[in-house]
């Protein structure tokens, strides 16, 4: 077995374990954002499969990661730390990237992708509670904000380099898809290094009963049930790529985009996060979810390219304004001895919203056409967005 880093003593140095996850999350989505964009176009182009099933395995995949994101997060509140969850999340994940390289059929790919997200289940509550546990008193937004802004330019950074070396030239093929699985594997497999050799464990300053009990506080509950409200307009962004070569662009032109969608989250997520330490959080998420729905009902009724890149971008500021902080506001809310729990409900409610949303937008764009999936989908933001300046107005601190 690795030795471990040795484990440092409690004080603001802790902070720099956002640091460490950050960097830990670059090299993962570098390896991870380009096969979660090309997926789509490979089931639909090049074996044939409709948008419904791209729905079908978008949402079991999710789905199947609901019950690992409550119990790891759950468990992760009663083992000495959380890091093993983190490291075998991560690992899962490369190992479902190294078996797309034997998928030559829908099912086969939908069961990597259902293992890959898997591997997410199981690290993301453990990962945000450490997080969490090594913040220092009034950062919490801002290491949030820069996990997020690191995990974010590691996307670009994914997305820039198949670009560099040619990858979309031409129709979408088998080939393609494994040249891309093939750059994808060694950086994994770095990101698996860099975990278990340079971020250490991290003590849990309280203790609680090993009983099985999946009671979440109760300032946190409002907060999750509008979350989920939300997350059934949440559908998985592999219908964004569809509508993109719909809308006329290229392979290429789709991971431009997407570069360029994921620099402007990443520019917006430090910034957010650490101005969400000083003036709230709530209005960010409020902000967030609107631009989420307009951008939604844009997208749906663009009828030109530029009007629907336009919207995309403004989709990519929608993750800068609330994916730092919509963590940072649950770790307000919950005490320090049910982080591990409140995480994983979070995520347990994220993905119960996918299980539903991504089928559903599969067969509304199947059966009543992308238009009125996309205008669905953006009426359902703006509802949450409703109701999350009501809950904040009127909650009880």
């Amino acid at each position: 077995m690795p030795s471990e880093p040795p484990l440092p003593a409690p004080s603001p140095s802790f902070a720099s374990i956002s640091t460490r996850l950050g960097w830990v999350a670059f090299l993962n989505d570098c390896a991870g954002e380009v096969l979660a964009r090309m997926l789509p176009l490979y089931l639909v182009v090049a074996l044939g499969s409709s948008p419904a099933l791209v729905g079908v395995v978008e949402g079991v995949a999710d789905g199947a990661a609901i019950f690992l994101k409550g119990i790891s997060g759950w468990l992760s509140d009663r083992l000495s730390s959380r890091k093993g969850f983190v490291v075998g999340g991560y690992a899962l994940s490369v190992l479902a990237r190294a078996l797309y390289l034997l998928t030559f059929t829908p099912l086969l790919v939908g069961a990597g992708r259902v293992l890959e997200r898997v591997g997410k289940g199981l690290r993301t509550a453990p990962r945000d509670a450490m997080i969490a546990d090594a913040a220092v008193q009034g950062r919490v937004g801002r290491d949030f904000g820069f996990t997020r802004f690191l995990d974010t330019l590691g996307a670009m950074a994914g997305i820039g380099l198949v670009l560099a070396l040619g990858v979309g030239r031409g129709p979408m093929t088998a080939g393609m898809w494994r040249a891309c699985v093939w750059l994808a594997l060694p950086l994994g497999l770095a990101t698996v290094a860099l975990l278990v050799f340079w971020v250490p464990r991290i003590p849990r300053a309280t203790t609680v009963a090993r009983r099985l009990t999946w009671h979440i506080p109760r300032e946190a509950r409002g907060y999750l049930a509008l979350v989920f409200v939300f997350s059934l307009a949440n559908s998985s962004d592999a219908f964004l790529v569809l509508k993109a070569r719909e809308a006329g662009f290229g392979i290429r032109a789709i991971l431009g985009l997407f570069l360029v969608f994921n620099l402007v989250a990443a520019l917006l997520a430090l910034p957010v996060g650490r101005l969400s330490d000083r003036v709230g959080r709530v209005r960010f998420l409020v902000l967030g979810w609107g631009v989420y729905g307009v951008a939604y009902a844009v997208m749906g009724t663009a009828r030109s390219p530029l009007v629907f890149a336009g919207a995309l971008l403004g989709y990519g500021a929608f993750y800068g304004f609330t994916e730092g902080v919509e963590k940072a506001l649950l770790a307000d809310l919950l005490p320090a001895e049910a982080r591990g729990t409140g995480f994983g409900a979070l995520q347990s409610v994220l993905g119960l919203g996918a299980l539903l949303a991504s089928p559903v937008m599969g067969v509304l764009m199947a059966v009543a056409g992308p238009r009125a999936a996309f205008l669905a989908t953006g009426g359902v933001a703006l509802g949450a967005m409703v109701g999350l300046g009501v809950w904040a107005k009127f909650r009880k601190d």
